[in-house]
């Protein structure tokens, strides 16, 4: 089925249902259930970009915009106008806002991630905040007319519908009364219950096309008021592209009432066992690190490192400092490598990244210090739907180098079309 891809500037509105209690708020009453209107807003909603929910392609560009992928959610601040209008819950709403991808288009990747599927036509809706569950009725109208599409196949709709239906209804299922939380056991049910979900949505999937790995995600609370994670991915026809692997995080986080703000510090790990022969991505890798979010902004540092241990020498370690921050302004990033196993005097890369985001689109500058101490300045500028591309070389002692898998080096050449057909407001 022909999809067409949903760029950074295409705009999204439906509806909702949402708690609602009038203003002043009478003493002793509950509140009830309203529908409500999603008000359209862009898939680049500069508040998710803030705190890292919005998920765009960097390099390659549709009529001068970003194309949207999976994990995409166009995060909080997003107006709900319930029926009727005048409703104490909207602080609330606005905090906990949501509109995520629920379908994607296995088959085709950008930047290493699968496309996001989302129209009016296929009706292909976004998932969106809701009580008491979320609501797929949320619509991207703006991508009907554009000219690239991709081809998602019937695994990838109906793993999209199982995981949404099981989304949905155990959100209901463990659905309480406001101001009432959920006992800890009830909590790890309800991880049981979604863990199950996507293991089931994917094995259908694999059962359709074996391309298509098995995968299943569980959390549980552990000591001290930590939250365990454990993904599982393997089973897959195509491990190059989909590489079967375990990982492990535990994090603790530090939340207010309605869960808008929150601090953590954590710890993960992942093994790769077999990524069809690319011993570069095969083996360990391990990460700690602090985070910090609020309603538009965001903030991380980490440390980590990986190794690989069959892979070509001077590629099989690495260690890496980074640093993080957003607004929904811009973004900026510093990271650090020391890969151990290069000759001496190159084993040390850096790159820092700037992002300057405007109402008439972004400007992305990369800055590289090369192991062989060369400099590679890239600018990357979306102006109007225009891309530009531009790299500078600045010059350093040569030394002949294997470069680390991952880093050094710049980024891929971005690919720019003609912004002919540009819908919504620019971002």
């Amino acid at each position: 089925m022909r999809v067409p891809v949903t760029r950074s500037n295409d705009l999204s509105a439906g509806s909702s249902s949402h708690l609602f209690l009038p203003v002043p708020p009478p003493l002793g009453v509950p509140p009830t259930v309203a529908l409500a209107i999603e008000i359209p807003v862009p898939h680049a909603w500069p508040f998710g970009e803030g705190v890292g929910k919005v998920q765009k392609t960097t390099t390659v560009f549709v009529n001068g915009r970003n194309v949207v992928l999976d994990q995409h959610d166009c995060g909080p601040l997003i107006a709900q106008i319930t029926i009727p209008p005048q409703n104490s819950f909207i602080p609330v709403q606005l905090l906990q806002s949501k509109r995520a991808v629920i379908v994607t288009c296995f088959s085709v990747r950008m930047n290493g991630k699968t496309t996001a599927c989302t129209s009016l036509w296929p009706p292909l809706p976004l998932l969106t905040c809701g009580q008491p569950m979320s609501m797929p009725a949320t619509f991207t109208f703006t991508n009907l007319c554009t000219n690239v599409h991709v081809g998602m196949s019937g695994a990838d709709l109906i793993g999209g519908i199982i995981q949404t239906a099981a989304t949905m209804a155990i959100e209901r299922c463990f659905s309480r009364p406001y101001g009432v939380s959920l006992t800890a056991q009830e909590e790890s049910q309800k991880s049981l219950y979604g863990a199950a979900a996507s293991l089931l949505a994917s094995v259908v999937q694999h059962a359709i096309d074996p391309r298509y790995p098995m995968r299943v995600d569980a959390t549980t609370k552990g000591p001290f008021g930590t939250e365990i994670k454990i993904s599982v991915s393997a089973g897959s026809a195509d491990t190059r592209n989909n590489p079967q692997k375990i990982s492990i995080s535990i994090q603790k986080k530090v939340e207010d009432d309605i869960k808008s703000s929150s601090m953590s510090i954590g710890a993960s790990g992942e093994y790769t066992w077999d990524a069809g022969g690319d011993t570069t991505k095969e083996g360990l890798k391990g990460q700690v690190g602090l985070a910090g979010s609020a309603p538009g902004f965001g903030a991380k540092a980490s440390a980590g490192g990986e190794y690989h241990p069959d892979a070509p020498e001077g590629q099989r370690g690495k260690a890496t400092l980074k640093r993080e921050e957003a607004t929904p302004f811009g973004s900026e990033s510093t990271q650090i490598d020391h890969n151990p196993g290069a000759p001496e005097g190159g084993r040390w890369s850096s790159q820092k990244e700037t992002v300057a985001r405007t109402q008439r689109g972004d400007r992305r500058t990369t800055a590289v210090n090369n192991p062989d101490g060369t400099r590679t300045i890239t600018v990357v500028e979306n102006n109007d739907g225009k891309v530009t591309l531009t790299t500078r070389q600045e010059p350093g002692e040569a030394m002949a180098l294997p470069e680390p898998a991952g880093s050094g080096g710049s980024p891929p050449p971005a690919v720019g079309t003609s912004a002919s057909d540009i819908w919504g407001p620019p971002l």
